[in-house]
């Protein structure tokens, strides 16, 4: 009949197929009820591909299904007494409310972290170093991120106030470094990739980026300072 054995189950000499209409021709798949409301409750509870155009569909059913939902009833009552809401109903609106207030923190605190760093910005800016016959500022911004740095990349280029920009940050154990570099020593061979490179393994970390432009992440903030000093360095030595 064309079924096709996809299990590694011993079949006896007489099997029952399950035709579905043209589509498909299976053997049984092993429920041997009488009847489906034999099962009781069908819950389905994943869904996943296992091929192009093929679908695995797993589910609970009878004392299996009621216990499912019995159990996700209770986490809904958990999640909305956490929410301080009186019905399971009210959960979404709640839900939303909460990602609306979250987002809305985050953006004061971007806003912050920006203000903030911009005004660290302007001592480091001023503390511009001699690197054999070239220019480096090297600073670190206190309580910012990664945002916060590329901002003050791109302030520094426009305003061209050195020839290469280093600057790190760094919390807990988790570290990061952004390089920038003029364009015309971008042409004369000094890559910010290259930089970013030579001083990341101070924050136990890595990183690389475009010639102008390279950042690099690690786990070490107490290396922040040799990473600044090994940038003036490298830059000398170049």
């Amino acid at each position: 009949m064309g079924a096709i054995a996809l299990f590694s189950e011993k079949y006896g000499d007489k099997v029952r197929v399950v035709s579905i209409g043209d589509f498909s021709v299976e053997f049984c798949g092993g429920t041997h009820v009488k009847n489906t409301r034999d099962i009781g409750l069908f819950k389905i509870v994943s869904e996943s591909g296992v091929g192009a155009g093929i679908r695995r569909i797993e589910a609970v059913t009878s004392k299996d299904a009621f216990k499912l939902l019995n159990d996700r009833n209770k986490e809904l009552n958990q999640i909305a007494s956490s929410l301080k809401v009186n019905q399971i109903k009210d959960v979404p609106t709640r839900v939303t409310q909460v990602q609306d207030e979250i987002k809305e923190l985050q953006q004061k605190q971007q806003s912050l972290e920006a203000k903030l760093a911009g005004q660290q910005a302007q001592n480091v800016f001023n503390d511009k170093k001699q690197a054999g016959d070239k220019t480096i500022i090297t600073g670190i911004i206190k309580d910012a991120g990664m945002d916060q740095l590329r901002q003050l990349a791109d302030t520094w280029r426009s305003k061209k106030l050195s020839d290469v920009l280093v600057l790190g940050t760094g919390s807990g154990q988790k570290a990061n470094l952004i390089v920038a570099v003029a364009d015309d020593k971008v042409k004369a061979g000094i890559k910010a990739g290259d930089l970013i490179k030579s001083i990341a393994g101070n924050i136990k970390g890595g990183g690389g980026g475009r010639p102008n432009m390279a950042q690099a992440g690690g786990k070490d903030p107490a290396g922040l300072d040799k990473a600044m000093n090994a940038a003036v360095d490298w830059l000398t030595n170049k």
